[in-house]
């Protein structure tokens, strides 16, 4: 099966007339959106209808451009050329931040926005953007200041954020394995974290520690010059800190995060008896080492080829639904992945999702443990959603990043409950416990995270923090979460200068949504084994306004209160159920 991906229905490379020819086409439509003026000819809502035309246009053009650049990048982090396109693109782009503050200004000074918007079908599809622009607008500068910062950004936290991702990608890892000295990509050494060989996690998670230790001065320079830059403009826009800039981005009320962390808070100790049941499992004092966070348990070690676990995801996702089915097999088929882990290749996994073409590319780094199995179908999931929304405008596909989670973590759930039906016993068991490990991660390892960015902003705003001061921060972040769960001489003080989701600007605390996205996808699934197969299309229908809505606006589609302690509560208490049934089975083993 081919493991690498097609980007051709994008461009078939930088040198194609489609890419030279959508290039020219991009500056021209930033032309006619920078000579867009304020009081010239025409009704007001003739010159709105005229801005979002050509921003539609910029925004479908510029969206193909940036993500045929930006996937060409995610897989070859030494491509010069992907790199200086990049930055050329960013550069261009910058020239919308004028002729957009100055559209949002006008809106919000308008006296009747609502009945500017009435006035028109376009404006009236876009509502929720423009009354979003004006929301927005509130926290805005001047136009030339946020037109000096977008063009500051690219030689700023964009440079910083490029240097972290070049050098985590290119980063090679020596080790040895069976006697034999080898040097292996950064994201094959992090997945053997989920090898049965105890002594191979040991060494991959020495050899990766040790690795960081080559690039750790100039990532902590990337992410000190990061959250410097927002620090600095959170202050001046008028934001207390930058966690209200978030939520505002997030489209999300600071009373739902409360309630979600204070729940996530107490659930904690469930946790903790859980990785000290796999500790005693693993014969582990003193706690579970961080390298056996993710080690497998029972007699069984899953091992599945990519072909396995297509068939697998595509088989079961049809059962519950032929339309997801159809896509995940077109994912596949069409070459929407790249699945293999080599040099250069970013580590992790993400879905870009691809509007204008009605399409997505995913990347993953398979090693084929049954966690990369539902990492896949968690990505699939993705590309579902991306698919609900093919048709709306491209203005109205930008979901907030809580929202973002909801149809991974439905797909992950129905592919990983589907393995458990068909496992035997000793593969249902280690079923269980990969998915309380994964759900530990989404709940333990991001409230972790989220505590570290918490204290690293409070740090950073006296001054910037060295390498040491970073790794103490996140193992007391750590120690704080995990508690005696973890072996303290084994924690993993680089946490920071592995996880991207730190290194970007425009999107701070980009951990809470996985904890939000885990719990509100449990509780989505909750309704539809209530409700059978009459909830699928309100589910698609949920996904396809996700866009056009606030968080608790959609989870009022299906009668969620976001900021009810008992709906959180009730997510949780399903992972309870299974952590309370992996005690009892841990207790007949080691009895």
């Amino acid at each position: 099966m081919n493991k690498r991906w097609d980007l051709n229905k994008l461009y078939k490379s930088f040198s194609d007339q489609c890419f030279r020819t959508d290039r020219e086409k991009f500056t021209r439509l930033l032309d006619l959106l920078e000579e867009w003026e304020t009081g010239q000819t025409g009704e007001p809502h003739e010159q709105a209808e005229y801005f979002l035309r050509q921003l539609i246009g910029t925004e479908e053009i510029y969206t193909k451009l940036a993500a045929y650049s930006q996937l060409t990048v995610s897989v070859d982090a030494r491509n010069e050329e992907a790199l200086k396109i990049i930055e050329d693109l960013e550069k261009e782009a910058a020239r919308l931040t004028g002729p957009m503050v100055r559209f949002q200004k006008w809106l919000g000074e308008l006296d009747d926005l609502n009945g500017l918007i009435n006035r028109s079908p376009l404006l009236q599809e876009h509502r929720f953007y423009l009354e979003e622009l004006v929301e927005i607008n509130r926290y805005l500068l001047s136009e030339k200041e946020e037109t000096i910062i977008a063009e500051l950004t690219r030689t700023g936290s964009s440079a910083w954020t490029r240097l972290q991702e070049k050098l985590t990608s290119t980063l090679m890892v020596e080790m040895e394995i069976k006697g034999e000295q080898k040097l292996l990509p950064l994201p094959e050494v992090r997945n053997m974290a989920f090898k049965k060989d105890p002594g191979l996690r040991r060494s991959a998670y020495d050899a990766e520690l040790k690795a960081y230790q080559k690039i750790e001065e100039p990532v902590a320079a990337a992410l000190n010059g990061i959250k410097g830059e927002v620090l600095t403009l959170s202050e001046r826009r008028g934001f207390r800190d930058p966690l209200e800039e978030t939520l505002l981005k997030f489209r999300m009320e600071r009373k739902t995060l409360e309630t979600m962390l204070e729940a996530m808070r107490d659930f904690l100790p469930h946790f903790r008896e859980f990785y000290r049941a796999k500790a005693r499992l693993l014969n582990r004092e003193g706690g579970l080492p961080f390298y056996d966070l993710f080690a497998p348990l029972g007699e069984v070690e899953m091992e599945f080829s990519l072909e396995e676990a297509k068939v697998f995801i595509v088989k079961n996702i049809s059962d519950f639904s032929q339309e997801m089915g159809a896509l995940y097999e077109q994912a596949f088929s069409e070459h929407w992945m790249d699945t293999e882990p080599r040099e250069g290749k970013r580590s992790g996994a993400f879905c870009y999702n691809i509007t204008p073409i009605g399409e997505s590319r995913i990347l993953s780094n398979f090693t084929g443990s049954f966690a990369d199995l539902t990492t896949l179908a968690h990505e699939l999931g993705h590309a579902y959603h991306g698919h609900c929304l093919n048709g709306e405008s491209i203005l109205n596909t930008n979901y907030p990043m809580p929202l973002a989670e909801t149809a991974s973590i439905f797909s992950e759930t129905i592919v990983t409950n589907a393995a458990i039906k068909v496992a035997d016993a000793e593969q249902a068991f280690a079923i269980l416990e990969s998915r309380i490990s994964q759900a530990g991660q989404v709940i333990v390892d991001i409230y972790s995270r989220f505590v570290f960015e918490s204290n690293l902003f409070k740090r950073r705003k006296q001054a910037s923090l060295s390498v040491d001061e970073l790794k103490d921060l996140m193992l007391r972040a750590q120690l704080e979460i995990y508690g005696e769960a973890l072996n303290r001489e084994y924690l993993h003080p680089y946490a920071w200068l592995s996880k991207p989701h730190y290194y970007s600007a425009g999107t701070n605390y980009y951990n809470f949504p996985y904890a939000f996205g885990l719990l509100f996808g449990l509780g989505i699934y909750a309704l539809y084994l209530e409700r059978g197969e009459s909830f699928l299309d309100d589910y698609k229908n949920l996904l396809k306004t996700t866009g056009r809505n606030k968080a608790a606006e959609v989870a009022g589609m299906v009668a969620i209160d976001l900021n009810s302690r008992s709906f959180w509560d009730n997510s949780l208490a399903v992972i309870k159920n299974d952590i309370n049934e992996f005690l009892a089975l841990a207790e007949n083993r080691s009895g």
